[in-house]
């Protein structure tokens, strides 16, 4: 546990459905970390969308299984790890075009971000630090 801006700050995990309606309680636990950590509207902006486009280039076509999420607030940066947990009638994820795209708005959102096949399964992550950190 650490302290931002006096507010004791925890990990926080998430887990739902691959359903394109659903993204939304990923952007919203983005903007509720980001907000407490004391991030600015502008930044907590680009954590949303980073998170989204995160979700959707690790799931691709999929529509089965599970997007697990934790996001961990340090001093002056937010990661978010995110993997993905097969369904029973799992499709091939995105290719090409769509791929690319995503690594480009992923670049011009956050200051990192990776994929992986952590464990046997796809994962990937970002971090997005605070533009004005604390002094």
């Amino acid at each position: 546990m650490s302290t931002v801006r006096g507010q004791s700050t925890v990990s926080v995990e998430l887990s739902i459905p691959v359903q394109a309606d659903l993204v939304v309680l990923a952007r919203l636990t983005a903007a509720t970390v980001a907000g407490r950590a004391g991030f600015g509207v502008e930044d907590i902006e680009d954590l949303r969308l980073a998170v989204e486009e995160l979700c959707l280039s690790l799931v691709g076509t999929r529509r089965d299984g599970r997007l697990h999420l934790t996001y961990e607030c340090e001093e002056d940066a937010i990661t978010v790890d995110c993997w993905y947990e097969a369904g029973d009638h799992e499709t091939r994820g995105r290719v090409g075009d769509a791929e690319d795209l995503s690594l480009r708005i992923l670049d011009a959102l956050v200051d990192e971000h990776g994929h992986d096949l952590a464990k046997g399964r796809p994962s990937a992550w970002l971090c997005k630090r605070r533009a004005d950190p604390i002094g």
